[in-house]
């Protein structure tokens, strides 16, 4: 499949948005870092992905840990325990600042980086590589939530990739928009993190002539007349990859 092509410019940004989300399957994910690899266009399109989620980490305040994690680093890398009375702030001689520190740090980088890539990049022979994404926008054309299931799964994973606040009393509804006939529920969703919802047959199944997907804001529990009763926040096209 040739994703850089001018008409296929819409899947190309919704599995882009998925890659860089990490909610791809890890044949799928890695199809498509060889791809970019080649492709310019996709390239490009993954790499816009990750700049404009790594915005959304700017916002959010600084944590630090508390000191057991430090404890458990010094552990680690077999230092000397600390002398009594000892500052960690502005002392040069202080473990931290010592090359041995540094070099045991990056090494450690090193070797998750590496397990990582792993896990990510190297084919899984029990993950099919059919795979269906939906990226829902509002109005205004910011994806706000992402999902994705492997065409036989029989669930389907909601990830927030925007604070949704449906506000107290209310809750949101996922439904499936069927072509030419009425919404059909999904079920709730979370506001926020990421949720899983059970399909009732396998998601190739499920979704087959269903085009979109739609998030309502409903009464608390869901509409109470089977269909959408709020106004629809969020809408997807349903991408499928096989």
């Amino acid at each position: 499949m040739n994703l850089g092509r001018p008409d296929r410019s819409d899947r190309l940004d919704a599995l882009a948005g998925a890659y860089a989300l990490g909610t791809l399957s890890a044949r799928v994910r890695s199809r498509l870092a060889r791809i970019a690899r080649v492709d310019a266009t996709v390239a490009a399109a993954v790499r816009a992905w990750e700049l404009r989620l790594a915005k959304l980490a700017d916002g959010l305040p600084g944590i630090t840990p508390p000191p057991r994690v430090w404890e458990g680093i010094r552990k680690r890398l077999g230092l000397k325990d600390e002398p009594t009375g000892t500052s960690w702030a502005g002392d040069t001689s202080h473990w931290w600042a010592s090359l041995p520190v540094w070099r045991g740090l990056a090494l450690a980088g090193f070797a998750l980086a590496f397990a990582l890539g792993v896990t990510l990049f190297a084919p899984k022979t029990e993950l099919p590589a059919e795979s269906i994404v939906v990226v829902l926008a509002g109005q205004d054309g910011k994806p706000a939530l992402v999902a994705t299931s492997d065409r036989e799964s029989r669930y389907l994973t909601i990830k927030n990739i925007a604070a949704l606040g449906p506000g107290p009393g209310r809750s949101l509804e996922l439904w499936m928009l069927p072509d030419g006939r009425a919404p059909r529920s999904l079920g709730l969703i979370r506001a926020s993190g990421i949720d899983r919802i059970a399909l009732p047959a396998a998601a190739g199944s499920t979704l087959q002539g269903i085009p979109a997907l739609a998030v309502s804001l409903e009464p608390a529990g869901g509409s109470p007349t089977g269909a959408p009763t709020g106004p629809v926040l969020y809408t997807g096209r349903v991408d499928r990859f096989y």
